[in-house]
Protein backbone atom coordinates (compact mmCIF):
# COMPACT_ATOMS: atom_id res chain seq x y z
CA UNK A 1 0.00 0.00 0.00
CA UNK A 2 1.36 3.41 -0.93
CA UNK A 3 1.72 5.84 1.93
CA UNK A 4 -0.76 8.69 1.99
CA UNK A 5 0.56 11.96 3.28
CA UNK A 6 -0.48 15.56 3.52
CA UNK A 7 1.97 18.47 3.29
CA UNK A 8 0.89 21.87 4.60
CA UNK A 9 3.04 24.97 4.21
CA UNK A 10 3.02 27.76 6.80
CA UNK A 11 5.82 30.10 5.76
CA UNK A 12 8.55 27.58 5.07
CA UNK A 13 7.50 25.13 7.79
CA UNK A 14 6.39 21.72 6.56
CA UNK A 15 4.06 19.24 8.24
CA UNK A 16 3.81 15.59 7.17
CA UNK A 17 1.20 13.14 8.41
CA UNK A 18 1.38 9.46 7.61
CA UNK A 19 0.75 6.11 9.32
CA UNK A 20 0.29 7.78 12.71
CA UNK A 21 3.52 9.80 12.60
CA UNK A 22 3.86 13.57 12.30
CA UNK A 23 6.96 15.29 10.95
CA UNK A 24 7.44 19.03 11.51
CA UNK A 25 10.36 20.66 9.69
CA UNK A 26 11.99 23.99 10.54
CA UNK A 27 13.03 26.84 8.28
CA UNK A 28 16.21 26.45 6.29
CA UNK A 29 19.48 27.47 7.95
CA UNK A 30 22.45 28.20 5.65
CA UNK A 31 25.35 25.80 6.19
CA UNK A 32 28.66 27.65 6.25
CA UNK A 33 32.04 25.96 6.40
CA UNK A 34 33.11 27.94 9.47
CA UNK A 35 29.97 27.09 11.47
CA UNK A 36 29.45 23.91 13.48
CA UNK A 37 25.96 22.87 14.62
CA UNK A 38 25.05 20.55 17.52
CA UNK A 39 21.54 19.41 18.43
CA UNK A 40 21.49 19.58 22.23
CA UNK A 41 18.04 18.13 22.88
CA UNK A 42 14.64 19.34 24.01
CA UNK A 43 13.68 21.14 27.23
CA UNK A 44 10.08 22.11 28.05
CA UNK A 45 8.97 21.62 24.45
CA UNK A 46 11.79 23.70 22.94
CA UNK A 47 14.38 22.00 20.74
CA UNK A 48 17.83 23.50 21.41
CA UNK A 49 20.69 23.81 18.95
CA UNK A 50 24.19 25.18 19.59
CA UNK A 51 26.06 27.00 16.82
CA UNK A 52 29.82 27.48 16.99
CA UNK A 53 30.88 30.41 14.80
CA UNK A 54 34.61 30.93 15.18
CA UNK A 55 35.01 31.96 18.83
CA UNK A 56 31.29 32.67 19.29
CA UNK A 57 28.76 30.22 20.75
CA UNK A 58 25.01 30.66 20.23
CA UNK A 59 21.98 28.71 21.47
CA UNK A 60 18.84 28.70 19.32
CA UNK A 61 15.42 27.60 20.55
CA UNK A 62 12.78 26.02 18.29
CA UNK A 63 9.19 25.97 19.54
CA UNK A 64 6.52 23.26 19.18
CA UNK A 65 6.03 24.26 15.53
CA UNK A 66 9.81 24.13 14.97
CA UNK A 67 10.00 27.89 14.48
CA UNK A 68 13.30 29.46 15.51
CA UNK A 69 11.78 31.58 18.29
CA UNK A 70 14.99 32.92 19.88
CA UNK A 71 18.79 32.92 19.68
CA UNK A 72 21.22 33.89 22.45
CA UNK A 73 24.98 34.30 22.48
CA UNK A 74 26.73 32.67 25.43
CA UNK A 75 29.20 34.75 27.41
CA UNK A 76 32.36 33.38 29.00
CA UNK A 77 35.23 34.95 30.94
CA UNK A 78 37.39 34.87 27.80
CA UNK A 79 36.57 34.69 24.12
CA UNK A 80 38.86 31.74 23.45
CA UNK A 81 37.51 28.66 25.21
CA UNK A 82 37.11 25.02 24.24
CA UNK A 83 33.77 23.24 24.73
CA UNK A 84 34.49 19.73 26.03
CA UNK A 85 30.90 18.48 26.13
CA UNK A 86 27.36 19.11 27.27
CA UNK A 87 24.60 17.37 29.20
CA UNK A 88 20.89 18.05 28.70
CA UNK A 89 18.44 17.15 31.46
CA UNK A 90 14.71 17.64 31.96
CA UNK A 91 14.83 21.34 32.90
CA UNK A 92 18.41 22.51 32.23
CA UNK A 93 21.59 21.92 30.28
CA UNK A 94 25.24 22.15 31.27
CA UNK A 95 28.30 23.04 29.19
CA UNK A 96 31.71 21.84 30.34
CA UNK A 97 34.65 23.76 28.88
CA UNK A 98 38.35 24.53 29.28
CA UNK A 99 39.86 28.00 29.40
CA UNK A 100 43.40 29.33 29.91
CA UNK A 101 43.93 32.22 32.32
CA UNK A 102 47.26 33.63 33.50
CA UNK A 103 49.10 30.58 32.18
CA UNK A 104 46.91 27.96 33.88
CA UNK A 105 44.22 25.81 32.26
CA UNK A 106 40.89 25.56 34.11
CA UNK A 107 38.05 23.09 33.58
CA UNK A 108 34.71 24.76 34.31
CA UNK A 109 30.97 24.12 33.98
CA UNK A 110 28.05 26.47 33.25
CA UNK A 111 24.46 25.41 33.90
CA UNK A 112 21.64 27.08 31.95
CA UNK A 113 17.85 26.95 32.11
CA UNK A 114 15.54 26.13 29.19
CA UNK A 115 15.91 29.68 27.83
CA UNK A 116 19.74 29.59 27.95
CA UNK A 117 19.93 31.87 31.00
CA UNK A 118 23.01 31.17 33.13
CA UNK A 119 22.00 29.68 36.50
CA UNK A 120 25.22 28.30 37.96
CA UNK A 121 28.95 28.35 37.26
CA UNK A 122 31.71 26.31 38.91
CA UNK A 123 35.43 25.69 38.52
CA UNK A 124 36.06 21.95 38.54
CA UNK A 125 39.84 21.58 38.16
CA UNK A 126 42.90 23.79 37.83
CA UNK A 127 45.22 21.74 35.62
CA UNK A 128 48.07 24.21 35.95
CA UNK A 129 50.32 24.95 32.99
CA UNK A 130 49.45 22.61 30.11
CA UNK A 131 51.47 22.46 26.90
CA UNK A 132 49.28 19.95 25.04
CA UNK A 133 45.67 19.68 26.17
CA UNK A 134 44.48 16.03 25.94
CA UNK A 135 41.43 15.08 23.90
CA UNK A 136 38.77 14.12 26.44
CA UNK A 137 35.89 11.73 25.84
CA UNK A 138 32.57 12.21 27.65
CA UNK A 139 30.22 9.57 29.10
CA UNK A 140 26.87 10.40 30.73
CA UNK A 141 25.16 8.17 33.28
CA UNK A 142 21.79 6.61 32.49
CA UNK A 143 19.94 9.03 34.81
CA UNK A 144 21.91 11.95 33.27
CA UNK A 145 23.05 13.22 36.68
CA UNK A 146 26.71 12.18 36.42
CA UNK A 147 29.10 13.25 33.66
CA UNK A 148 32.45 11.48 33.23
CA UNK A 149 35.39 12.85 31.24
CA UNK A 150 38.49 10.81 30.52
CA UNK A 151 41.62 11.04 28.39
CA UNK A 152 44.97 9.33 27.97
CA UNK A 153 47.69 11.77 28.98
CA UNK A 154 51.47 11.39 28.80
CA UNK A 155 51.21 8.16 26.83
CA UNK A 156 49.92 5.78 29.51
CA UNK A 157 48.17 7.88 32.16
CA UNK A 158 44.38 7.77 32.40
CA UNK A 159 43.03 11.09 33.66
CA UNK A 160 39.36 10.98 34.63
CA UNK A 161 36.92 13.11 36.60
CA UNK A 162 33.17 13.11 37.27
CA UNK A 163 30.80 16.07 37.56
CA UNK A 164 27.71 15.61 39.73
CA UNK A 165 25.29 17.56 37.55
CA UNK A 166 22.66 17.65 40.30
CA UNK A 167 24.85 19.48 42.83
CA UNK A 168 27.39 20.93 40.35
CA UNK A 169 30.20 19.46 42.46
CA UNK A 170 33.32 17.63 41.33
CA UNK A 171 32.51 14.11 42.54
CA UNK A 172 36.07 12.82 42.07
CA UNK A 173 39.22 13.18 39.99
CA UNK A 174 41.94 10.58 39.49
CA UNK A 175 45.11 9.93 37.48
CA UNK A 176 45.87 6.24 36.91
CA UNK A 177 49.09 4.96 35.32
CA UNK A 178 48.35 1.96 33.07
CA UNK A 179 51.28 -0.42 32.74
CA UNK A 180 52.18 -1.69 29.24
CA UNK A 181 49.49 0.40 27.59
CA UNK A 182 49.47 1.47 23.94
CA UNK A 183 46.75 3.77 22.67
CA UNK A 184 47.12 2.21 19.21
CA UNK A 185 47.22 -1.49 20.15
CA UNK A 186 44.84 -1.52 23.13
CA UNK A 187 41.41 0.04 22.46
CA UNK A 188 39.81 1.50 25.58
CA UNK A 189 36.11 1.88 26.35
CA UNK A 190 34.70 3.54 29.45
CA UNK A 191 31.25 3.51 31.02
CA UNK A 192 29.73 4.91 34.23
CA UNK A 193 26.93 3.93 36.61
CA UNK A 194 24.35 6.20 38.23
CA UNK A 195 26.49 6.48 41.37
CA UNK A 196 29.38 7.97 39.38
CA UNK A 197 31.68 4.93 39.41
CA UNK A 198 33.93 4.50 36.37
CA UNK A 199 34.50 1.18 34.57
CA UNK A 200 37.31 1.20 32.03
CA UNK A 201 37.82 -1.77 29.69
CA UNK A 202 41.10 -2.23 27.83
CA UNK A 203 41.18 -4.82 25.04
CA UNK A 204 44.39 -6.85 24.96
CA UNK A 205 45.71 -10.06 23.44
CA UNK A 206 48.78 -12.23 23.93
CA UNK A 207 50.34 -15.09 21.99
CA UNK A 208 50.69 -18.50 23.62
CA UNK A 209 52.18 -21.35 21.62
CA UNK A 210 51.66 -19.37 18.40
CA UNK A 211 47.97 -18.82 19.16
CA UNK A 212 46.40 -15.47 19.97
CA UNK A 213 44.37 -15.28 23.18
CA UNK A 214 42.19 -12.31 24.12
CA UNK A 215 41.31 -10.70 27.41
CA UNK A 216 40.08 -7.46 28.96
CA UNK A 217 41.80 -5.43 31.62
CA UNK A 218 39.12 -3.84 33.82
CA UNK A 219 39.84 -0.70 35.87
CA UNK A 220 37.21 0.39 38.43
CA UNK A 221 37.33 3.66 40.32
CA UNK A 222 34.80 5.74 42.25
CA UNK A 223 34.35 8.23 45.04
CA UNK A 224 36.01 7.24 48.30
CA UNK A 225 38.40 4.69 46.78
CA UNK A 226 42.06 5.03 47.74
CA UNK A 227 43.20 3.50 44.46
CA UNK A 228 41.73 1.78 41.41
CA UNK A 229 40.68 -1.85 41.39
CA UNK A 230 42.24 -3.70 38.45
CA UNK A 231 41.29 -7.19 37.24
CA UNK A 232 41.60 -9.32 34.10
CA UNK A 233 38.79 -11.09 32.23
CA UNK A 234 39.97 -13.91 29.97
CA UNK A 235 38.28 -15.10 26.77
CA UNK A 236 40.52 -18.13 26.33
CA UNK A 237 41.57 -18.75 22.74
CA UNK A 238 39.02 -16.25 21.44
CA UNK A 239 39.94 -12.67 20.53
CA UNK A 240 37.66 -9.63 20.48
CA UNK A 241 36.40 -8.67 17.01
CA UNK A 242 34.13 -5.85 18.24
CA UNK A 243 32.83 -5.08 21.73
CA UNK A 244 30.66 -2.72 23.76
CA UNK A 245 30.28 -2.18 27.49
CA UNK A 246 27.31 -1.02 29.52
CA UNK A 247 26.22 -0.82 33.16
CA UNK A 248 22.78 -2.21 34.02
CA UNK A 249 21.61 0.12 36.82
CA UNK A 250 18.32 -1.76 37.27
CA UNK A 251 19.91 -5.18 37.80
CA UNK A 252 23.18 -3.83 39.26
CA UNK A 253 25.65 -5.52 36.95
CA UNK A 254 28.35 -4.63 34.47
CA UNK A 255 28.06 -6.14 30.99
CA UNK A 256 30.67 -6.69 28.29
CA UNK A 257 29.37 -8.09 25.02
CA UNK A 258 30.33 -8.30 21.38
CA UNK A 259 31.81 -10.56 18.72
CA UNK A 260 34.91 -12.72 18.75
CA UNK A 261 37.17 -14.46 16.26
CA UNK A 262 39.42 -17.47 16.61
CA UNK A 263 41.93 -17.49 13.75
CA UNK A 264 40.90 -14.96 11.11
CA UNK A 265 40.71 -11.37 12.47
CA UNK A 266 38.63 -10.29 9.46
CA UNK A 267 35.70 -12.59 10.29
CA UNK A 268 33.52 -12.62 13.40
CA UNK A 269 32.69 -16.19 14.39
CA UNK A 270 30.35 -15.74 17.34
CA UNK A 271 29.20 -13.55 20.21
CA UNK A 272 30.22 -13.34 23.85
CA UNK A 273 28.52 -12.07 26.99
CA UNK A 274 30.31 -11.33 30.26
CA UNK A 275 28.37 -10.31 33.38
CA UNK A 276 30.28 -8.81 36.31
CA UNK A 277 29.31 -7.45 39.70
CA UNK A 278 29.81 -3.71 40.38
CA UNK A 279 33.01 -4.74 42.19
CA UNK A 280 34.29 -6.45 39.03
CA UNK A 281 33.75 -10.06 40.13
CA UNK A 282 32.91 -12.45 37.28
CA UNK A 283 29.33 -13.76 37.51
CA UNK A 284 28.71 -15.20 34.05
CA UNK A 285 30.71 -15.70 30.85
CA UNK A 286 29.24 -17.16 27.68
CA UNK A 287 30.73 -17.59 24.21
CA UNK A 288 28.45 -18.81 21.43
CA UNK A 289 29.28 -19.46 17.76
CA UNK A 290 26.96 -17.99 15.13
CA UNK A 291 24.56 -20.64 13.84
CA UNK A 292 24.39 -21.53 10.14
CA UNK A 293 21.02 -19.88 9.62
CA UNK A 294 22.24 -16.54 10.97
CA UNK A 295 25.30 -16.57 8.70
CA UNK A 296 23.19 -17.63 5.69
CA UNK A 297 20.62 -14.89 6.30
CA UNK A 298 23.31 -12.21 6.48
CA UNK A 299 25.34 -13.44 3.53
CA UNK A 300 22.25 -14.10 1.41
CA UNK A 301 23.29 -17.63 0.50
CA UNK A 302 23.37 -21.13 1.92
CA UNK A 303 26.28 -21.36 4.35
CA UNK A 304 27.04 -24.99 5.00
CA UNK A 305 30.70 -24.22 5.66
CA UNK A 306 30.30 -21.58 8.37
CA UNK A 307 33.59 -19.70 8.70
CA UNK A 308 32.25 -16.44 10.12
CA UNK A 309 31.03 -13.08 8.83
CA UNK A 310 33.00 -10.11 7.51
CA UNK A 311 32.27 -6.37 7.82
CA UNK A 312 29.87 -6.43 10.76
CA UNK A 313 29.92 -4.10 13.73
CA UNK A 314 27.94 -3.45 16.88
CA UNK A 315 25.65 -0.44 16.70
CA UNK A 316 24.21 -0.64 20.22
CA UNK A 317 23.57 -2.79 23.28
CA UNK A 318 19.99 -2.58 24.57
CA UNK A 319 19.21 -3.77 28.08
CA UNK A 320 16.10 -5.78 28.86
CA UNK A 321 14.28 -5.34 32.17
CA UNK A 322 14.72 -9.04 32.98
CA UNK A 323 18.52 -8.69 32.82
CA UNK A 324 18.82 -9.94 29.25
CA UNK A 325 20.40 -8.08 26.37
CA UNK A 326 19.94 -7.22 22.70
CA UNK A 327 23.03 -6.91 20.50
CA UNK A 328 22.13 -4.65 17.58
CA UNK A 329 24.54 -4.70 14.65
CA UNK A 330 24.92 -3.75 11.01
CA UNK A 331 26.83 -4.80 7.92
CA UNK A 332 28.92 -1.88 6.66
CA UNK A 333 31.97 -1.35 4.50
CA UNK A 334 33.76 1.48 2.75
CA UNK A 335 35.94 0.87 -0.29
CA UNK A 336 38.36 3.30 -1.88
CA UNK A 337 39.04 3.14 -5.60
CA UNK A 338 41.18 5.29 -7.83
CA UNK A 339 40.06 6.70 -11.18
CA UNK A 340 42.72 7.68 -13.69
CA UNK A 341 42.05 10.36 -16.29
CA UNK A 342 44.40 11.12 -19.15
CA UNK A 343 43.74 13.35 -22.13
CA UNK A 344 45.86 13.75 -25.24
CA UNK A 345 48.28 16.09 -23.50
CA UNK A 346 50.44 13.84 -21.34
CA UNK A 347 51.02 16.51 -18.72
CA UNK A 348 47.26 16.65 -18.04
CA UNK A 349 46.97 13.13 -16.70
CA UNK A 350 45.72 12.87 -13.11
CA UNK A 351 43.92 10.47 -10.81
CA UNK A 352 41.46 10.86 -7.98
CA UNK A 353 40.05 8.62 -5.31
CA UNK A 354 36.40 7.74 -4.80
CA UNK A 355 35.14 6.15 -1.60
CA UNK A 356 32.08 3.91 -1.85
CA UNK A 357 30.00 3.44 1.31
CA UNK A 358 27.86 0.34 1.82
CA UNK A 359 25.45 0.09 4.76
CA UNK A 360 23.41 -3.06 4.48
CA UNK A 361 21.44 -5.42 6.71
CA UNK A 362 20.65 -4.81 10.38
CA UNK A 363 20.69 -7.74 12.78
CA UNK A 364 19.65 -8.32 16.38
CA UNK A 365 20.73 -11.12 18.70
CA UNK A 366 18.66 -11.52 21.88
CA UNK A 367 20.37 -13.09 24.89
CA UNK A 368 18.64 -14.33 28.05
CA UNK A 369 19.82 -13.22 31.52
CA UNK A 370 21.74 -16.50 31.95
CA UNK A 371 23.69 -15.82 28.75
CA UNK A 372 21.84 -18.38 26.65
CA UNK A 373 20.63 -17.59 23.14
CA UNK A 374 16.99 -16.42 22.91
CA UNK A 375 16.30 -15.34 19.31
CA UNK A 376 17.88 -13.65 16.31
CA UNK A 377 16.52 -11.45 13.54
CA UNK A 378 17.97 -10.09 10.29
CA UNK A 379 16.32 -6.92 8.90
CA UNK A 380 17.17 -6.37 5.26
CA UNK A 381 18.19 -3.05 3.72
CA UNK A 382 20.75 -1.91 1.16
CA UNK A 383 22.27 1.58 1.15
CA UNK A 384 25.02 2.81 -1.17
CA UNK A 385 26.62 6.24 -1.53
CA UNK A 386 29.83 7.89 -2.69
CA UNK A 387 32.15 10.41 -1.04
CA UNK A 388 29.67 11.49 1.66
CA UNK A 389 31.17 9.75 4.73
CA UNK A 390 27.99 7.65 4.84
CA UNK A 391 26.21 10.65 6.38
CA UNK A 392 22.73 9.68 5.15
CA UNK A 393 23.14 5.92 5.57
CA UNK A 394 22.76 3.54 8.51
CA UNK A 395 19.74 3.75 10.85
CA UNK A 396 18.38 5.12 14.11
CA UNK A 397 16.81 3.16 16.97
CA UNK A 398 13.74 4.85 18.46
CA UNK A 399 12.94 3.09 21.74
CA UNK A 400 9.55 2.62 23.36
CA UNK A 401 8.64 0.21 26.19
CA UNK A 402 6.69 -2.06 23.81
CA UNK A 403 8.85 -2.13 20.68
CA UNK A 404 11.80 -0.70 18.79
CA UNK A 405 11.45 1.49 15.69
CA UNK A 406 14.49 1.17 13.41
CA UNK A 407 14.35 4.14 11.01
CA UNK A 408 16.38 4.53 7.81
CA UNK A 409 16.48 5.95 4.29
CA UNK A 410 15.54 3.33 1.69
CA UNK A 411 17.99 4.80 -0.82
CA UNK A 412 20.68 7.45 -0.56
CA UNK A 413 19.41 10.05 -2.99
CA UNK A 414 17.58 13.38 -2.90
CA UNK A 415 14.10 11.95 -3.55
CA UNK A 416 13.69 9.09 -1.14
CA UNK A 417 11.32 7.00 0.97
CA UNK A 418 11.87 6.70 4.71
CA UNK A 419 11.08 3.27 6.15
CA UNK A 420 11.07 1.60 9.53
CA UNK A 421 11.21 -1.86 11.00
CA UNK A 422 8.93 -2.39 14.00
CA UNK A 423 10.62 -4.96 16.23
CA UNK A 424 8.70 -6.61 19.06
CA UNK A 425 10.07 -8.24 22.17
CA UNK A 426 9.66 -11.74 20.70
CA UNK A 427 11.85 -10.90 17.69
CA UNK A 428 9.03 -10.58 15.16
CA UNK A 429 9.29 -7.56 12.88
CA UNK A 430 7.26 -5.60 10.35
CA UNK A 431 8.59 -3.25 7.67
CA UNK A 432 6.64 -0.08 6.85
CA UNK A 433 7.11 3.05 4.74
CA UNK A 434 6.45 6.12 6.88
CA UNK A 435 7.05 9.14 4.62
CA UNK A 436 8.32 10.35 1.26
CA UNK A 437 10.78 13.22 0.80
CA UNK A 438 9.83 13.76 -2.84
CA UNK A 439 9.63 17.50 -3.65
CA UNK A 440 10.02 18.38 0.05
CA UNK A 441 13.66 19.59 0.03
CA UNK A 442 14.74 17.49 2.99
CA UNK A 443 17.47 14.85 3.27
CA UNK A 444 17.49 13.20 6.67
CA UNK A 445 20.63 12.14 8.55
CA UNK A 446 19.31 9.37 10.79
CA UNK A 447 22.68 8.40 12.26
CA UNK A 448 22.81 11.91 13.83
CA UNK A 449 19.23 11.86 15.16
CA UNK A 450 18.44 12.32 18.85
CA UNK A 451 15.56 10.81 20.84
CA UNK A 452 14.27 13.45 23.26
CA UNK A 453 11.39 11.57 24.92
CA UNK A 454 9.18 8.51 24.47
CA UNK A 455 7.28 10.09 21.55
CA UNK A 456 9.77 12.33 19.72
CA UNK A 457 13.07 12.39 17.91
CA UNK A 458 14.89 15.29 16.27
CA UNK A 459 16.62 14.59 12.95
CA UNK A 460 18.96 16.95 11.10
CA UNK A 461 18.26 17.42 7.39
CA UNK A 462 21.07 18.57 5.13
CA UNK A 463 20.46 19.35 1.48
CA UNK A 464 22.33 21.59 -0.97
CA UNK A 465 24.03 23.67 1.70
CA UNK A 466 20.90 24.11 3.83
CA UNK A 467 20.22 22.68 7.30
CA UNK A 468 16.79 21.95 8.73
CA UNK A 469 15.71 20.34 11.98
CA UNK A 470 12.91 17.80 11.72
CA UNK A 471 10.85 16.65 14.69
CA UNK A 472 9.26 13.23 14.18
CA UNK A 473 6.43 12.31 16.54
CA UNK A 474 4.97 8.83 17.01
Amino acid sequence: MNMKWIATFIGTLIYFYGFGQKLIVSDEIPLRSEVKYDILGEIKGNALMMSTIGLKYEISGFDEQMRNSWTKELNFEKKQIGIMGYNVRESDFTLIYQVRQQGDTYLRAHRYDASANLKDSVTLINMGFVVFFPEYEMVISEDRNKVLFYAIDKGNELHAFVLDNETMDLLWEKRIVIDSYSNFDNPMSVTIDNEGNMYSFIQESIYKQRREEGHFRLIIYGKGQFGPKISTIHLGEKVVYDARFIFDNLNKKLIASGFYYNRNPEKAEGYFLVNLSPEGNLEKAKLQAFNDRFVSDLEGKDSRNNRGIMNINISDLILRRDGGLLIVGEESQDMERRINNMNRMMYDNFSRSIIDYYYNDIFIIAINPDGEFHWQSVLYKKQYSQDDMGAFSSFFIFRTPEKLHLLFNDEIKYENTVSEYLLRGDGKSERKSILSTENQKIRLRFKDALQVNAQRIIIPSERRGRLRLARLEF
